[in-house]
Order: C-alpha cells, then sequence, then structure tokens
C-alpha cells in the first residue's frame, strides 16, 4: 500500500514539472510572439513616419510661398510624426563624391579620411581601373588579368558605375568598407567636383589642400549665409577651389531622414530623387540603416 501511494506521489510530482514546464514554454512562446508582433507594429510605424517626412520634404521644396518653402541648403528639419522625433536633410546630390567623375586625388582625400589603415592609392587605382575602358593597368591597380590571378571570376566592367555599392565589386574593397563609404559617394552627381552647399564636414575635410580651420570656418559662415538668405562665399577653401563648386539649384537631391522611436536606435534612410517636369520628384536610390551610435545626421 505504501509502495503504491510512494509511486502516485513521484506521478503527481512529474506531473506537476512536466505542466511547469509546458506553462513556461508557452509564455516563452506568448513573450516571443508579442516581441514579433511589437517589432512588426515598430516597422510599420517607422515606414508610415518616413513616408510622411517625404511627402511634407517634397511639398516644403515645392512651396509656392518662398518664405517658407524649404531649399536643398543642408539645414535640418525637425519634424514629429504621431510619437516619434524626425530629422530631415536635404541637399544637392553633388554635395557627394561622385566615383565616376572625381579625379583620384579627391577620392585618395576621402578613402584616407575614412579608412586611415587601408591602401588609399592601391584602392584609387583599382577603382579607376574598374571604370575606365582599357585593360592597362595602373601602378597599383588591377585588370582582368588581376582579378584572375586573385581568384575571382569576373574582372572590371571597363564602364561607369551604376551604384555605389558596385563598388564592393571591385578588388580591395568588401561590403563592410563600401557601407562605411557610401553616404559620401554618389553616381548620380554627374560632376567631378564637390557642391560645397551641402558638403559636410568629413567630405571638406577630404578635400587636398584645405585645412581643418578652413573647414570650420566655412561651416560657420555658412551655416550664417544659408540662415540670412546670403549667398555662400567659398573663400576660406580658396587652397581646394579646383575641386569645389557652389549651387543650391541641383535638380538631383539628396534626402536623409533620422527617425527616433522610443526605446529603440534611430533608423536613417537616404534617398536620392530628381526633379523633372512641373517639380516632381523621381526616387533614383535608396537606402535605410539602423545606426548603432546616436544620430546619424
Amino acid at each position: 500500500m505504501k509502495a503504491e501511494r510512494g509511486f502516485a506521489l513521484i506521478l503527481v510530482v512529474w506531473s506537476l514539472v512536466l505542466l511547469a514546464g509546458m506553462a513556461a514554454g508557452f509564455s516563452m512562446a506568448v513573450r516571443h510572439e508579442a516581441r514579433v508582433a511589437f517589432d512588426d507594429l515598430a516597422e510599420l510605424k517607422a515606414e508610415a513616419a518616413k513616408l510622411a517626412a517625404v511627402n511634407q520634404t517634397l511639398f516644403a521644396l515645392n512651396d509656392t510661398d518662398l518664405d517658407t518653402r524649404w531649399r536643398a541648403d543642408g539645414r535640418i528639419h525637425e519634424l514629429a510624426w504621431d510619437d516619434m522625433a524626425l530629422r530631415v536633410r536635404v541637399r544637392p546630390e553633388s554635395s557627394k563624391v561622385d566615383i565616376n567623375r572625381a579625379p583620384p586625388e579627391l577620392l585618395a582625400g576621402l578613402f584616407a579620411a575614412m579608412l586611415p589603415d587601408a591602401p588609399t592609392d592601391a584602392l584609387v587605382d583599382a577603382l579607376a581601373d574598374w571604370r575606365d575602358q582599357d585593360d592597362r593597368a595602373r601602378t597599383e591597380g588591377a585588370e582582368a588579368r588581376d582579378y584572375a590571378a586573385a581568384g575571382y571570376r569576373y574582372g572590371p566592367s571597363n564602364a561607369p558605375f551604376q551604384s555605389v555599392f558596385e563598388l564592393a565589386q571591385v578588388i580591395g574593397f568588401d561590403n563592410a568598407t563600401v557601407t562605411a563609404l557610401a553616404p559620401y559617394l554618389t553616381v548620380f552627381s554627374r560632376h567631378p567636383r564637390v557642391n560645397a552647399i551641402g558638403a559636410d564636414l568629413l567630405t571638406l575635410r577630404a578635400i587636398p589642400g584645405i585645412s581643418e580651420s578652413d573647414v570650420s570656418q566655412f561651416i560657420a559662415q555658412r551655416d550664417q549665409a544659408i540662415a540670412e538668405g546670403k549667398n555662400v562665399e567659398l573663400s576660406p577653401l580658396r587652397n581646394g577651389m579646383r575641386y569645389l563648386e557652389s549651387n543650391m539649384n541641383d535638380r538631383v537631391i539628396a534626402m536623409d531622414i533620422e527617425i527616433q522611436l522610443p526605446n529603440v536606435p534611430p533608423i536613417s534612410e537616404q534617398l536620392v530623387l530628381q526633379r523633372g517636369r512641373n517639380r516632381l520628384y523621381e526616387i533614383l536610390a535608396r537606402d535605410t540603416r539602423q545606426s548603432t551610435s546616436g544620430s546619424a545626421l
């Protein structure tokens, strides 16, 4: 009799253990589903906020009231949507370095600033050999035979880049390198020079012949001139003038959007748009990423 009671007790205990395990598993499944639902909702809200920011920005760029119309001058505009804070910057796409048109020394300046441990000359020569139409390798560049010797199953396209991310196919580059460089590069500018109106601090510092003090002085004067509606003077950057231009009416613009959701790292999106007839805009490129180190603007 005692043995039967002992067996029954063991059976009850194991039943309770089994039920507890099932309950814990169910609880974890519920929490997982809730988390997935929360993430999906946050993603939907972020997408809706981005769409709202794009539409509001395009409306502001086309505003018939000159006092309230936005200009592609690089200023940051603060917006609000639901419980999210949005920041938008619009600037000429030519504020970036065009990898199809930029001279080697301009590319070298940017690569040296962004990739201090990388072989700058080799990267610049490999990029130039990819986009040129001949089979003659530059001093530290690479043509078809060099790609074959390195184990690649392809060679340079010998044509202009179609996308900034095509750069990852060039010998010496990789996805991580191109992802880091991408915000400062373009294939849509079609200008060999950098437009100083919207160029950021890092790009201006990469211009050959320009010191950090020159850049700081120029940015302070530029921001003040833009705020007061005056022309931007490039005189502080005189030592790098051969690599610079000043144009606020570029038909191709870059729109940078940053969205801050509660308890989530900022999400940034970069769009390239081209103004067509009747001031309608066409999206040429789009790149979304989540920041891991604070604000992206």
